[in-house]
């Protein structure tokens, strides 16, 4: 059945799309003169493609309204409350980001509502955007069902903006050949901040630091600080015996085995002790909203959707009535536009990107031979580059820029590519209407002494000839010298179609 839907849903979308194709300018396409009759008909036909286009134009954004609204609440299924005692678990292996806040977020409330001993966050990130890894930390104090934090697998780590989200559950955990450390703030490349900005922001994340550490009563203070004042990591054994972490676990079985009958102490003071041993365990994976969701927030996503954007609303300016490109270019545009607000671009990058898009429409608008084409792929690629680039904190993982360069040429050569067919089409003398009718042929209807009827695209014209000492027979082919009014001045024409000359006779 899907199949068979897949099928027909393709099928359509073709029909659709040639129809677009065999309606597009005539730069585009260089078809010959049509009859009126034949214009008729392919404008109504094209008026109908439009009707629909237009009719399925709303449903098309209202879909992708629901999907950014899907987004932005919780739709993760909850689990069916189960009577036996049972642990939930969530695997984070990704960059922090505002995807991983959701996740854990949507996780937690699971935990909570469907009576969960514990969730157990098995962590394994280079770390991210540390405006999310506050909110992480935030949500985690703030649980009302024992989160416990485990460092795995062997070879994992929780480095940088990692460490705060391990520290910050109740109970912290590494398994063997695991590191925890690396916290030091550090610009959105990776690189070294100033020394004033730095110094401020060490002093939050210290402070942050030390309020975990002596919230859960833990020893390791000191080394824990270490981690963000001199970037210092720790192995699971060194970070166990410093008193940073509070177990060391072989395998998830093996922790929750530890920690089975000990008492753990929420923010709010109030204490629990856990029953873990020979619960079973129930997985959290992310759902599909939240893969699309991460999905969405990736640089290089964002990037390409504004390209997508630009692209298809610069070919529907361009190219009026094709419909799809101007569809598809308003619905990347949404998509980019939700995709930014999640995240914390630089403004000014953003600025220089819709700048580029301007340029290429005033290109084709001004006709500069190319010259803001070039202006617009120049400030493509700095846009690209600063707008994931906020100069603060490290902000996760920046756009290829290999992507950045190689998108900017084809855009560039896109953009000439048009500019120069609406060049042509410009310069072109016009070729429809009354002036495209002067030197085609027509048919004699009736024997034309000088004047006669003759047939031209299916239309019965009143026609004289040229020459009023020449006569022409029924069936002849004839040249349309001039048009005047209702009335077609001809002249004996070459037939084409037999490689013979017309029947005619001078008088």
């Amino acid at each position: 059945m899907l199949a068979c839907t897949m099928q027909f849903v393709h099928s359509r979308v073709i029909v659709f799309l040639s129809g677009v194709w065999y309606d597009t300018p005539v730069f585009w396409r260089n078809r010959r003169v049509v009859s009126s009759r034949r214009k008729n008909a392919m404008f109504s036909r094209h008026a109908h493609r439009k009707k629909i286009a237009l009719t399925l134009l709303p449903a098309m954004l209202v879909a992708v309204v629901l999907l950014l609204l899907a987004l932005s609440v919780t739709a993760r299924p909850a689990h069916a409350a189960s009577a036996a005692t049972h642990v939930d678990v969530m695997t984070f292996n990704t960059d922090i980001s505002p995807a991983s806040l959701r996740y854990l977020t949507d996780s937690i409330n699971t935990a909570e509502s469907d009576g969960a001993q514990a969730l157990v966050i098995q962590i394994n990130t280079p770390g991210g955007d540390i405006a999310s890894m506050e909110s992480m930390k935030v949500a985690e104090l703030n649980s009302k069902v024992p989160i416990i934090s485990y460092v795995s697998p062997t070879g994992g780590f929780a480095a940088s903006a990692g460490a705060f989200v391990t520290l910050a559950a109740q109970l912290a955990a590494m398994a063997p050949g695991t590191t925890i450390g690396a916290s030091s703030p550090v610009t959105s490349t990776g690189g070294d901040i100033g020394s004033t900005e730095k110094a401020k922001i060490e002093s939050v994340l210290v402070s942050d630091m030390t309020s975990i550490q002596n919230g859960y009563h833990r020893m390791g203070l000191d080394p824990a600080i270490k981690m963000i004042t001199n970037a210092a990591s720790y192995t699971d054994q060194q970070a166990f015996d410093q008193g940073i972490i509070d177990q060391r676990a072989s395998s998830l079985n093996d922790l929750l085995s530890q920690v089975n009958n000990k008492t753990v102490t929420f923010t709010s003071g109030q204490m629990t002790t856990l029953h873990t041993a020979g619960a079973s365990i129930q997985n959290i994976n992310t759902s599909l909203v939240d893969s699309l969701y991460s999905l969405l927030l990736d640089p290089n996503v964002i990037f390409l959707l504004f390209i997508v954007a630009m692209v298809g609303i610069f070919v529907e300016i361009s190219h009026p009535g094709a419909i799809l490109p101007g569809v598809t270019g308003a619905i990347a545009l949404i998509l980019f536009l939700f995709a930014a607000g999640s995240i914390s671009p630089n403004w000014a990058g953003l600025a220089l990107m819709v700048l580029a898009f301007i340029l290429l429409i005033l290109d084709l608008k001004l006709t500069t031979h190319g010259v803001l084409t070039v202006g617009a792929v120049v400030s493509l690629i700095f846009g690209a580059l600063l707008f994931f680039n906020s100069g603060g904190p490290y902000q996760g993982p920046q756009v290829n820029t290999t992507l950045v360069f190689s998108t900017a040429a084809v855009v560039g050569l896109l953009g000439f590519y048009i500019v120069t067919m609406v060049i042509r089409t410009r310069r072109k003398p016009v070729n429809t209407g009354r002036e495209g009718m002067i030197g085609a042929n027509a048919i004699a209807l009736t024997p034309l002494a000088p004047e006669g009827r003759v047939d031209y695209g299916g239309e019965d014209w009143a026609a004289v000839l040229d020459d009023p000492e020449m006569s022409v027979d029924p069936g002849s082919e004839v040249r349309i010298v001039s048009v005047e009014g209702l009335h077609l001045r001809v002249a004996p024409a070459f037939n084409r179609l037999s490689n013979s000359t017309p029947t005619y006779t001078q008088g």
